[in-house]
């Protein structure tokens, strides 16, 4: 019987997300504050509206680790606040987007 031949990337996980938390794991340093670790409702971090964004925000600006979370938000391609900056798919935000359809830009005549 011989050996199977194995591909070179054969032996990593398939999945972005394991991929992922080998690629920019979550410091597991007990020294570090993470201001929103012990927060009650962690869907603030994942606004639908401005209020619930300037709140997240708030509770981010006295983070110790502000700089870290985000660094990791970006690495890791995340959706929500992280560092105190709204995320898309690893992308900065300015605001919440919102629902239904954009409003049109002009009109065509």
């Amino acid at each position: 019987m011989t050996a199977r031949k194995t591909t070179l990337h054969e032996d990593r996980f398939d999945t972005k997300g394991v991929t992922i938390a080998f690629t920019a794991p979550t410091p597991q340093d007990p020294t570090l504050a993470w201001a929103c670790a012990d927060h009650p409702d962690p869907d603030l971090f994942h606004p639908t509206d401005d209020a619930d964004l300037a709140a997240a925000r708030a509770i981010c600006a006295g983070c110790p680790v502000r700089e870290l979370c985000l660094e990791l938000g970006l690495r890791r391609d995340e959706y929500g606040v992280w560092g105190g900056v709204l995320l898309e798919n690893g992308q900065p935000r300015s605001g919440v987007p919102r629902k239904g359809r954009p409003p049109k830009v002009g009109s065509a005549a």
